[in-house]
């Protein structure tokens, strides 16, 4: 069929030749090599900035300790810096600071988004840690009501305002009826276990791991 006279005679009358075959494997090898166009180029890179943006402002609000996980702020509903600036205000009247304890200003880069609800995580972190902080110095001075005070207040923050994402759940999961009051997101990761494990050692006269979270997440 191929040595046919007329398959012949249109192959040569044919304006446009067939392609040249090519090895897959080296097309593919020669594709990969060439530099990428610069305009896919730009539009990649201002995607990668966006999402340092986001995650820049839940790093800030991490806690240094690698038993907490990430509270739930980054990826989902991205609200701008005014509504979170918003949230962050509001929980200050549903959640307590110790004694002569003020809030801190909340600085978020104006042009980075966060989820729904960093706002709020952000004041329940801050009101966990200031009344770690709290039962550590009550137990230095002996303030056997301090020390109850603050006990009480982890507690409650402990039982309302602290969630676990379940097991197996991205970084960035908020439950799907968020709840009314400020929250903060933990791994499942045994996270909370140790942060109660470590309240119960302050309470039973072991303070020592108390002490170090407070040092490492007190506010720089």
């Amino acid at each position: 069929m191929k040595t046919d006279p007329t398959i012949l005679r249109l192959r040569k009358a044919n304006p446009h030749p067939l392609p040249a075959t090519v090895d897959a494997a080296d097309l593919f090898a020669r594709i990969t090599e060439r530099r990428p166009d610069s305009r896919l180029r730009r539009r990649v890179t201002r995607r990668r900035r966006a999402l340092v943006l986001a995650v820049s402002f839940g790093v800030m609000a991490l806690l240094a300790s690698t038993a907490y996980a990430i509270s739930n702020w980054v990826f989902n509903s991205a609200v701008r810096p005014k509504v979170t600036k918003q949230e962050y205000r509001l929980a200050q009247h549903e959640l307590t600071l110790p004694p002569g304890v003020s809030w801190p200003t909340l600085n978020v880069d104006p042009n980075s988004v966060t989820s729904r609800g960093a706002g709020g995580g952000h004041a329940v972190l801050i009101s966990q840690n200031a009344w770690e902080c709290y039962w550590v110095k009550a137990i230095s001075r002996g303030d056997t009501a301090g020390q109850q005070r603050a006990q009480t207040e982890l507690d409650a923050l402990l039982a309302n305002n602290i969630l676990v994402a379940p097991a197996g759940a991205p970084e960035d999961w908020r439950p799907p009826n968020p709840p009314q009051v400020p929250y903060a997101v933990f791994a499942h990761d045994g996270g909370l276990e140790w942060v109660r494990k470590t309240y119960a050692l302050a309470a039973a006269g072991h303070p020592h791991r108390l002490a170090q979270t407070c040092r490492a997440n007190a506010p720089r």
